[in-house]
Protein backbone atom coordinates (compact mmCIF):
# COMPACT_ATOMS: atom_id res chain seq x y z
CA UNK A 1 0.00 0.00 0.00
CA UNK A 2 2.43 2.66 1.20
CA UNK A 3 5.49 3.56 3.22
CA UNK A 4 6.34 6.74 5.09
CA UNK A 5 8.82 8.26 7.51
CA UNK A 6 7.79 9.63 10.91
CA UNK A 7 10.01 12.15 12.73
CA UNK A 8 12.80 11.47 10.21
CA UNK A 9 13.50 8.24 12.11
CA UNK A 10 10.71 5.67 11.96
CA UNK A 11 10.12 3.96 8.62
CA UNK A 12 6.61 2.52 8.50
CA UNK A 13 5.42 0.26 5.69
CA UNK A 14 1.86 -0.95 5.20
CA UNK A 15 0.73 -3.75 2.92
CA UNK A 16 -2.57 -5.42 2.23
CA UNK A 17 -2.63 -9.18 1.99
CA UNK A 18 -6.41 -9.50 1.74
CA UNK A 19 -9.55 -7.44 2.29
CA UNK A 20 -9.76 -8.23 6.00
CA UNK A 21 -6.56 -6.78 7.41
CA UNK A 22 -3.37 -4.92 6.59
CA UNK A 23 0.10 -5.45 7.96
CA UNK A 24 1.90 -2.55 9.59
CA UNK A 25 5.69 -2.96 9.51
CA UNK A 26 8.29 -0.93 11.35
CA UNK A 27 11.68 -1.11 9.65
CA UNK A 28 14.18 -1.52 12.50
CA UNK A 29 17.38 -1.94 10.52
CA UNK A 30 19.89 -4.32 9.07
CA UNK A 31 21.63 -6.73 11.38
CA UNK A 32 25.30 -6.54 12.25
CA UNK A 33 27.42 -9.59 11.45
CA UNK A 34 27.04 -11.61 14.64
CA UNK A 35 25.87 -15.20 14.75
CA UNK A 36 24.82 -14.96 18.40
CA UNK A 37 22.03 -12.44 17.80
CA UNK A 38 19.29 -14.99 17.15
CA UNK A 39 18.79 -15.66 20.85
CA UNK A 40 18.65 -11.94 21.64
CA UNK A 41 15.93 -11.48 19.03
CA UNK A 42 13.96 -14.48 20.24
CA UNK A 43 14.12 -13.02 23.74
CA UNK A 44 12.94 -9.62 22.48
CA UNK A 45 10.11 -11.31 20.58
CA UNK A 46 8.98 -12.96 23.81
CA UNK A 47 8.82 -9.54 25.47
CA UNK A 48 6.64 -8.20 22.64
CA UNK A 49 4.38 -11.26 22.83
CA UNK A 50 3.97 -10.82 26.59
CA UNK A 51 2.93 -7.22 25.99
CA UNK A 52 0.55 -8.04 23.12
CA UNK A 53 2.78 -6.13 20.73
CA UNK A 54 4.01 -6.65 17.19
CA UNK A 55 6.00 -9.67 16.07
CA UNK A 56 9.71 -9.41 15.49
CA UNK A 57 10.59 -10.80 12.06
CA UNK A 58 13.35 -10.92 9.48
CA UNK A 59 12.91 -9.87 5.85
CA UNK A 60 15.19 -11.86 3.56
CA UNK A 61 14.95 -9.41 0.65
CA UNK A 62 16.22 -6.39 2.57
CA UNK A 63 18.12 -8.52 5.14
CA UNK A 64 16.47 -6.40 7.80
CA UNK A 65 14.74 -6.76 11.11
CA UNK A 66 11.09 -5.67 11.12
CA UNK A 67 8.30 -5.39 13.64
CA UNK A 68 5.01 -6.62 12.16
CA UNK A 69 1.54 -5.87 13.46
CA UNK A 70 -1.69 -7.24 12.02
CA UNK A 71 -4.39 -4.53 11.79
CA UNK A 72 -7.96 -5.68 11.23
CA UNK A 73 -10.01 -3.59 8.81
CA UNK A 74 -13.22 -4.66 10.54
CA UNK A 75 -14.65 -1.55 12.22
CA UNK A 76 -11.37 0.28 11.63
CA UNK A 77 -11.03 4.04 11.88
CA UNK A 78 -8.22 6.48 11.19
CA UNK A 79 -7.78 6.90 14.95
CA UNK A 80 -7.42 3.13 15.46
CA UNK A 81 -4.86 2.93 12.65
CA UNK A 82 -2.89 5.84 14.14
CA UNK A 83 -2.88 4.12 17.56
CA UNK A 84 -1.56 0.89 16.04
CA UNK A 85 1.18 2.78 14.18
CA UNK A 86 2.10 4.38 17.53
CA UNK A 87 2.29 0.87 19.06
CA UNK A 88 4.79 -0.13 16.36
CA UNK A 89 6.86 3.03 16.94
CA UNK A 90 6.94 2.53 20.72
CA UNK A 91 7.93 -1.09 20.14
CA UNK A 92 10.72 0.04 17.81
CA UNK A 93 11.97 2.41 20.52
CA UNK A 94 11.86 -0.39 23.10
CA UNK A 95 13.74 -2.72 20.77
CA UNK A 96 16.42 -0.07 20.15
CA UNK A 97 16.87 0.34 23.93
CA UNK A 98 17.01 -3.42 24.54
CA UNK A 99 19.63 -3.88 21.82
CA UNK A 100 21.58 -0.78 22.85
CA UNK A 101 21.86 -2.11 26.41
CA UNK A 102 23.50 -5.21 24.91
CA UNK A 103 25.84 -3.20 22.69
CA UNK A 104 23.97 -4.08 19.48
CA UNK A 105 23.38 -1.39 16.86
CA UNK A 106 21.25 -1.89 13.76
CA UNK A 107 21.94 -0.17 10.45
CA UNK A 108 18.72 1.83 10.23
CA UNK A 109 19.41 3.39 6.82
CA UNK A 110 16.31 2.51 4.83
CA UNK A 111 16.83 2.15 1.09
Amino acid sequence: LCSFLIDKRYHILMSSTNGEYIMIYGFCGRLPDNNNLAFEFLNANLWFAENNGPHLCYDNNSQSLLLALNFSLDESTVEKLEREIEVVIRSMENLYHILQDKGITLDANYT
